[in-house]
């Protein structure tokens, strides 16, 4: 059901990845189980999810607007991974880079959609993967006259743990304005307001040989400060969950427990400061507990972030409890959209 929110609600299909590898659900499925989670729009994986890829048939542009209109939704993003290294003997030029860019940018214009997703140099910090680069600000700068052109966002992610404000992701706002040419912009993304480790994490963690007990020790500790108003310091607890013998594929999944991060009231306050330029949001989610609320994530803080701060455009559900739930067996990815799209309408003040 369309709406003239300024925050609308869509769903990732990457959130029923699953359903979708394995067939239960095809393309037009997923689509229906967006629409039916109570969601305006969605995101769609064009490498995955259009059986022609990287060709568009008018044949596919039809039944995929039909099938917008048939189920009440907009298709809001396509997904670009900018993949660099997609052969296995060498990486793409920069060049070949900018030319998948245009692809991309040249696809969504073909199929209605007014946002690309980029993954980029700097998405989960100032270095993002040893050994190659992403799509960086020299490619970008060279697309965004293409995007302008084409009147194709690009939304650039940021992962990184000290949120949406971070000094290295400003210049490409300030490319934008610098260019009068506003189809830059970041994204933020959920994961980097998790204050603790998620049960989903701890069952795929448990499936690899790692100590349950242990792990939920670290994950009360770490909910205790949050909930206290305090920054949680690994070091603190440290000598007891030594004494607790960890195994190594515990001493493995404690990297997200001894990572530093800013405070959460400053990540809360860089968001409602940032909202406003913000061009398109993913809901990052892993796991929904007994209370409906999202595990690791305080999300009527995080929305109320953005509301305050003036964002306008979509936050679409990203299921990623998927991946680490189903190694031990299956978890419904088509109920978790639907309970996660709730809390959101909730958070947001929408009536159900």
């Amino acid at each position: 059901m369309k709406t003239d929110r300024d925050i609308k609600l869509g769903v990732s299909l990457y959130s029923y990845q699953d359903n979708y590898y394995f067939k239960r659900l095809d393309l037009e499925g997923c689509i229906a189980a967006a629409a039916g989670s109570g969601a305006e729009g969605f995101e769609i994986f064009s490498d995955a999810m259009i059986r022609e890829w990287p060709y568009i048939t008018d044949e596919f542009v039809d039944k995929f607007k039909g099938w917008q209109y048939r189920y009440g939704v907009e298709a809001v993003c396509l997904d670009h991974f900018s993949d660099r290294a997609m052969w296995h003997d060498k990486q793409l030029t920069d060049d070949e880079m900018f030319e998948r860019g245009v692809m991309y940018l040249k696809a969504a214009k073909k199929l209605g959609i007014k946002n690309v997703r980029m993954l980029h140099e700097e998405h989960i910090g100032p270095r993002s993967f040893s050994g190659y680069k992403l799509t960086d600000y020299a490619i970008i700068e060279r697309l965004l006259p293409i995007a302008a052109d084409l009147g194709v966002m690009m939304a650039l992610e940021v992962h990184t743990a000290d949120g949406v404000g971070a000094d290295y992701q400003q210049k490409y706002i300030e490319l934008a304005e610098k260019t009068g040419l506003p189809f830059v912009g970041l994204q933020a993304d959920f994961s980097t307001f998790s204050y603790c480790i998620s049960t989903a994490d701890i069952v795929n963690a448990v499936a690899n040989g790692a100590d349950k007990d242990i792990l939920n020790f670290i994950r009360d500790k770490q909910r205790e400060a949050y909930f206290k108003g305090e920054d949680f310091e690994y070091e603190s607890i440290q000598a007891e969950v030594e004494k607790m013998n960890p195994n190594e594929a515990t001493r493995n999944s404690l990297r997200f427990a001894m990572r530093k991060k800013p405070s959460f009231k400053k990540l809360y306050s860089d968001l409602k400061e940032w909202a406003s330029k913000l061009v398109y949001v993913h809901g990052k989610f892993y796991d929904i507990d007994e209370n409906g609320q999202v595990d690791d994530m305080d999300y009527p803080v995080i929305l109320k972030a953005l509301q305050e701060g003036g964002y306008k455009g979509y936050i679409c559900s990203e299921f990623e409890g998927n991946r680490r739930m189903n190694m031990v067996g299956w978890c419904d990815e088509v109920e978790y959209v639907r309970k996660h799209q709730k809390l959101m309408r909730q958070c947001l003040g929408y009536e159900e």
